[in-house]
């Protein structure tokens, strides 16, 4: 009786195992195909010199990642993303951290953010060629200027919802900061800094991009403005389709298994019945 029982329990752990592979792949599966059909959909009502089809487009972009031109100037855009990237979450870590923590910092610091927030990334990526000219500091400024409001409000949330309870009974019980830090503080806040990073780096990439159309000679957002401006828009496209891969990769290779791995104690923390 009991073997049987294990069986019919592993039967059901099978069936949920494959339920929930089949809800996670189908719906992007789906949206694939869609996206897919809809881009030929396009393609077959504007020019094919305006609107390549996709497997035109994944042609030409296979044959630049075969001659070496996008690896270079990936490594260019790579480069100024992770510095800019880096610099929007000191400083928006640090902000956000001390708007969370205290009532006349957040006061201070709230009309910087809420400016930074309102001002266009075309804006600031204008203003550092100005000031920087051709050169990494433009794009690096301009992604941390852009980023940073959006990773404090993100932090500054994430603080101040720390459970204030919590936090005093653990002081009550003398539980050592380090220890209160590990077991308390970082799990509450985890969430927040783990969302920040995400749109953090994705509001990087569209930033540098941006940036490198107006101060770069090298780079992806440089070789699609020169690509338009040459009126190559099968190229452009091209340029284009890389962004998007890249962006998936990062997002399903590093970001999702990352997120599977933090937060792994949620799955585990089942309901009663």
């Amino acid at each position: 009786m009991t073997g049987i029982a294990h069986s019919v329990a592993a039967a059901f752990a099978r069936l949920e195992r494959l339920d929930g592979v089949t809800g996670a792949v189908v719906p992007r599966l789906f949206g694939l195909v869609l996206g897919v059909a809809g881009w030929y959909g396009l393609a077959s009502v504007f020019p094919n010199r305006l609107m390549p089809f996709p497997g035109e487009t994944l042609a030409l972009t296979v044959e630049l990642v075969a001659t070496g031109v996008v690896t270079e100037h990936l490594l260019a855009t790579s480069k100024r993303i992770l510095l800019g990237f880096a610099g929007s979450m000191v400083v928006g870590v640090t902000v956000g951290t001390l708007m969370g923590l205290d009532d006349y910092a957040r006061k201070f610091f709230l009309p910087y953010v809420v400016v930074g927030m309102s001002v266009s990334a075309v804006a600031w990526a204008a203003v550092g060629t100005l000031v920087f000219g051709f050169s990494v500091l433009a794009p690096v400024a301009a992604t941390v200027l852009t980023t940073f409001p959006f990773v404090t409000v993100h932090v500054w949330k994430a603080v101040e919802d720390v459970d204030d309870d919590l936090t005093r009974m653990s002081r009550s019980f003398d539980v050592s900061l380090p220890r209160m830090v590990r077991r308390q503080l970082l799990p509450d806040v985890t969430p927040g800094l783990f969302s920040a990073s995400r749109f953090g780096l994705a509001i990087s990439w569209k930033i540098v991009t941006l940036a490198e159309m107006f101060a770069a000679s090298n780079g992806v957002g440089y070789r699609l403005f020169k690509a338009y401006q040459r009126f190559r828009f099968e190229e452009a496209w091209a340029w284009a389709a890389v962004f998007v891969i890249v962006i998936l990769l990062i997002e399903y290779g590093v970001f999702r298994p990352l997120e599977r791995r933090v937060f792994a104690y949620r799955s585990e923390a089942r309901p009663l019945a």
